[in-house]
């Protein structure tokens, strides 16, 4: 009987393990599912907002011109970022070819590795509940969701300040070999050679902080702290050495820090030179971070419960995190959106930590805060009025004109939010939770397989692009670019020169002589360039199509000749 008492007691024991790690191993899936999803679907669809068009036409003259160190755009001289992130971007395009998808993979790649890297830190330091809702956070964010695809610096940016800062995570909080703080200060030092000196400075900002309010001297004892920071001083001073003279400002911290604060910090009150307040990151934020941003408040104010912070390392480290970096970005002359996607990885943590509290609670129907019941039931009522009313903001912003959303879509969106609904007002607290990870995957879905290729079918630069092809097919009469200087439509000039449709015009001379060979010509241009036209003696402008684009980005053909 004793032995049959120990065999049913090791049963009993093991039967919890077991389905613990059941449910990790389908949280896993179910993240690489999310993911690959949200940074790998629908990566064809034409490049989307000017600054895609911008960095993929850059990487393009780089690799034309087969000069890597000094980056021309439009055959102009671009000094305003290092050229680091566009050798990434011409490495994919050689691999896979000149395309949307070779171009946005970086990003891509950069984005889950973030969600990796924060659902391993989530997973060590608080549960793999916590990693599981945390990496869900960042995977599903809309942030992080519309730019981390992109073709843009920020995705790749947040991954190697996330890596940093795991890194020194790993010697800091949770004791391992001091050997990581030579992966941090790599991180760090590649991101200020992929962006100027804050992708150094990011982390470096929350290991001081952190150190400073835990009195924690440790790293400055620590003989591979220095031994990094040499490393990376080294790779950042060889890089920079690399580079012509118009591109290094970038390294100079001075430089550095009167372009990020030189209003509202060191210099005059007011708002910054872009008109965003102080205040803007703070008004965006549910926007920004929807769905989770229902549920962020609430967690906040759980960690910031958790005093003194001394005693309580992992949740002062996701304080001085988000709170940091937030601080330090409202703080800076200009303000943009994606700068946001480097919070996404603490604020997933954050919502991570706050998860695993409550699931770990012993009563699922215990009160639920006013603040969380009020911020639920918001969230509920928005995604089910979405469904109805949210093709007028397509419409405005993208000029998107046709229904958007499947009926099954919509009424699958509407049946998610009318459950957690009802679990805020029976103060179902885990039901709701579990409902906002619900509607956070339907989010991924509804922009990646619906919002995406609803904006491509109606307005893209590839498609207006397209028909110019179709036009250049005729003989007569010849048909010209005209996009002198810095084009408005960055994505169609990227089409444009990639595919060479058609032949450039460099300027007002130029279409001069082409209209005294030609006789009467066609010309693609903007509508800031056809009124200078129009504006020309000696000729006579018509228009003869116009091929409407987003943000009143237009492209026009024109038949131009000369007035007699």
């Amino acid at each position: 009987m004793l032995v049959e008492q120990v065999m049913n007691q090791d049963g009993t024991d093991e039967r919890p393990q077991s389905n613990a790690a059941i449910r990790r191993y389908v949280e896993i899936a179910l993240l690489a599912l999310v993911g690959g999803w949200a940074y790998f679907a629908n990566l064809h669809l034409s490049l989307l907002e000017g600054s895609e068009g911008l960095y993929a036409g850059i990487a393009g003259e780089m690799g034309r011109r087969r000069e890597f160190f000094d980056l021309t755009y439009h055959d102009v001289p671009y000094f305003n970022k290092p050229p680091l992130f566009f050798w990434l971007l011409n490495l994919s395009t050689s691999i896979w070819g000149d395309h949307e998808v070779a171009l946005r993979l970086p990003g891509s790649l950069a984005a889950v590795g973030t969600i990796v890297l924060t659902y391993v830190l989530g997973a060590r330091l608080v549960s793999p509940t916590a990693g599981f809702w945390a990496a869900l956070v960042v995977a599903t964010s809309h942030v992080f969701l519309w730019y981390g695809r992109r073709v843009l610096f920020d995705s790749t940016l947040t991954f190697l300040v996330t890596l940093a800062l795991f890194a020194w995570i790993q010697v800091q909080l949770l004791g391992r070999n001091s050997r990581w703080y030579l992966l941090a200060f790599v991180s760090m030092a590649l991101g200020a050679m992929l962006k100027e000196m804050h992708g150094f400075f990011l982390p470096l900002l929350v290991m001081a902080l952190y150190a400073a309010i835990q009195r924690d001297t440790r790293m400055l004892k620590d003989r591979y702290f220095w031994a990094g920071l040499a490393v990376a001083v080294a790779m950042m001073g060889a890089y920079a050495q690399m580079l012509g003279p118009g591109y290094q400002h970038h390294f100079r911290i001075g430089k550095a820090i009167e372009s990020t604060w030189n209003t509202g910090f060191i210099g005059k009150a007011g708002p910054a030179i872009d008109g965003h307040p102080l205040y803007w990151y703070l008004g965006m934020m549910w926007a920004d971070f929807f769905p989770w941003c229902a549920v962020l408040p609430s967690a906040l104010l759980l960690l910031w419960a958790q005093r003194p912070f001394r005693a309580h390392p992992t949740e002062l480290l996701l304080l001085v995190w988000v709170l940091g970096l937030f601080t330090a970005f409202s703080l800076a002359t200009l303000k943009r959106e994606p700068y946001l996607t480097t919070i996404v990885p603490g604020i997933g943590l954050m919502i991570g930590y706050y998860y695993h509290r409550l699931f770990s609670s012993a009563e699922d129907s215990a009160a639920m805060a006013p603040l969380l019941r009020l911020l639920l039931g918001v969230l509920a009522v928005t995604f089910a009025a979405g469904m109805f009313f949210g093709a007028a903001p397509l419409r405005r912003r993208w000029l998107v004109s046709t229904a958007v959303v499947s009926p099954m879509f919509i009424a699958t969106i509407v049946s998610l939010a009318g459950v957690l609904l009802y679990a805020v007002l029976r103060s179902r607290v885990r039901l709701a939770l579990g409902m906002v990870g619900a509607l956070a995957i339907a989010y991924v879905v509804l922009v990646v397989n619906y919002v995406f290729p609803a904006i491509d079918q109606a307005a893209s630069p590839r498609k207006a692009v397209e028909e110019i092809k179709t036009l250049a097919l005729g003989t007569q009469p010849a048909l010209f670019m005209y996009i002198p200087g810095w084009p408005k439509n960055e994505d169609a000039l990227y089409y444009l020169k990639r595919d060479n449709v058609v032949p450039d015009l460099p300027s007002q001379d130029a279409v001069l002589e082409a209209v005294r060979t030609h006789g009467a010509i066609r010309v693609v241009t903007e509508e800031q360039h056809a009124a200078a036209l129009q504006a020309q003696a000696g000729l006579v402008v018509g228009t003869l199509q116009q091929f409407r684009q987003p943000g009143r980005k237009h492209l026009l053909l024109l038949s131009v000749q000369a007035q007699t």
